[in-house]
């Protein structure tokens, strides 16, 4: 029996595009456009959901394109900005390599804006409604706040997670699917002192470790 490709225990009948893969009819319908990048044409999506998850990409689309990412003023070339992004990423990459939670692209992403969504727009979400992703990500954010504020106003740090958001649009799609970015963070990060380097990204999206 084909397995579904998040819960590994129920029978995959539905064929997801965007993972290439086969899910149960259950985790369909709880992760569509919140875990999975759906295509509109997707027989099983709910029209109005389609069309409320497209007006929150507009917003952020609009936020993300007021940060700096352009070749010549990227904020990835703050050193401060770039050790919190390498920190975040590491911390990311880890999770995905280790498997310890099954994570594609749009997971990474969504979880990403909740971060910035709570923290800086002061959204109130109550842990139990947060994805194990997120609930990860909160910690990290709750251990690291102090010393990231201690280098940057919280401004900028907010801009860091819509920066990591505009680096998963470059990466994710194309032959590697939802799997681009993560991929990349496995390939190109590894396990790497951020006392001693830090990472910045080149117009294309390419992600390198400098030297401090």
């Amino acid at each position: 029996m084909l397995k579904c490709w998040f819960c590994k225990t129920k029978k995959g009948k539905r064929y997801c595009a965007p993972i290439d893969n086969f899910l149960c009819p259950i985790c369909c319908g709880e992760n569509r456009l919140k875990r999975i990048d759906c295509v509109e044409k997707c027989r099983y999506l709910n029209g109005l959901t389609y069309q409320k998850n497209r007006t929150d990409d507009k917003e952020f689309s609009e936020l993300m394109a007021r940060v700096p990412h352009g070749e010549h003023n990227d904020i990835f070339k703050d050193i401060d900005v770039a050790l919190m992004a390498g920190e975040i990423e590491t911390f990311v990459r880890n999770i995905y390599v280790n498997a310890n939670i099954r994570i594609t692209d749009k997971m990474v992403y969504e979880s990403y804006k909740k971060i910035y969504q709570i923290h800086v727009n002061n959204k109130i979400q109550e842990e139990y409604q947060l994805d194990e992703l997120t609930q990860e990500l909160c910690k990290l954010y709750k251990n690291n706040i102090k010393m990231w504020e201690f280098n940057m106003e919280r401004s900028k740090i907010g801009q860091v997670f819509l920066r990591l958001m505009i680096s998963i649009k470059k990466m994710s799609g194309g032959r590697m699917g939802e799997f681009g970015y993560l991929n990349y963070l496995k390939n190109n990060l590894g396990n790497v002192n951020l006392g001693e380097t830090f990472i910045v990204e080149d117009k294309f999206g390419n992600k390198i470790r400098k030297p401090l």
